[in-house]
């Protein structure tokens, strides 16, 4: 198998978002593209801190191209999405 292990926007290897907006919830989209055009139709998420929220997002809003999802040190609800995630999860 593959891993692959985008780094968020500012942070490891990125560079800071270039403008306002760039959430948890759009990192997942986001990453569901990446993915996509590395040719993955399918993958596991795993994420622990604010990676967690990241793969929140990712196992409620993209269970088509989600497969798995882990989360290590979840955190709270913060949004109604965020609450529909964590209830998907459960």
């Amino acid at each position: 198998f593959d891993v692959v292990c985008p780094s968020m926007p500012g942070y490891g290897f990125s560079d800071h978002a270039r403008g306002p907006g760039m959430d948890a919830e759009k990192i997942a989209s986001v990453w569901v593209e990446l993915m996509r055009g590395l040719g993955y139709a399918r993958f596991g998420a795993q994420g622990g801190d604010w990676g967690a929220m990241v793969s929140t997002y990712l196992g409620a809003n993209h269970d088509d191209a989600v497969s798995r999802c882990h989360v290590k040190a979840p955190q709270g609800t913060r949004s109604a999405s965020h609450a529909r995630a964590i209830s998907v999860m459960s």
